[in-house]
């Protein structure tokens, strides 16, 4: 089975699986990103990085094996500034899904997101996956954007209300070939 490292870096981040106690840090980096159930339609998942720590956040007939929530942390201070949750193997064997990235909106605008998603796809393509794929919401333009300047720009898919109004939504997958 290909997964990513459990440890990784970039020139200024530290990249790894979570341990059980960054559950309650990570959880405030989520919440702190809840801005955007404005754009999706979700409500704020109080128990969302415990589930994703205990069981994971599966596709259709997914296992916790192909599974991985990570934390990301700054190296010179070891602050935990962002997550990255991800699925090896859906919807195809050579797949990589990344079901949810953040980067603490306190540190927007420095780089940091792109310069992990750039080692993120130099990784995946190592191991050997041959596409990358990212949901984001239809109304989450600044997720739009930076996904597509990164190169994941092929639309999969549009998924959710089939109309557009002030209270509907839908997410866009996008999909890069490695």
């Amino acid at each position: 089975m290909k997964i990513i490292p459990n440890t990784w870096e970039t020139e200024r981040l530290s990249i790894q699986d979570i341990r059980q106690e960054e559950i309650d840090d990570a959880q405030s980096i989520y919440e702190k990103g809840s801005y955007i159930h404005q754009w999706d339609g979700s409500n704020l998942d109080e128990e969302y990085i415990k589930r994703c720590f205990l069981e994971g956040d599966l596709p259709p007939g997914g296992t916790k094996e192909h599974f991985k929530i990570q934390v990301v942390r700054i190296k010179e201070s070891d602050e935990l500034v962002g997550l990255l949750i991800t699925y090896h193997g859906y919807p195809a064997p050579e797949s990589f899904y990344i079901n949810y990235f953040t980067i603490d909106p306190d540190y927007h605008k420095k780089g940091l997101g792109r310069e992990m998603v750039k080692e993120l796809l130099d990784i995946v393509k190592q191991h050997n996956f041959k596409e990358v794929r990212a949901n984001v919401a239809l109304k989450n333009w600044g997720a739009l954007r930076f996904w597509t300047k990164l190169g994941i720009d092929k639309i999969n898919g549009i998924y959710g209300d089939p109309v557009y109004e002030e209270d509907s939504f839908a997410d866009i997958e996008l999909m890069k070939r490695l």
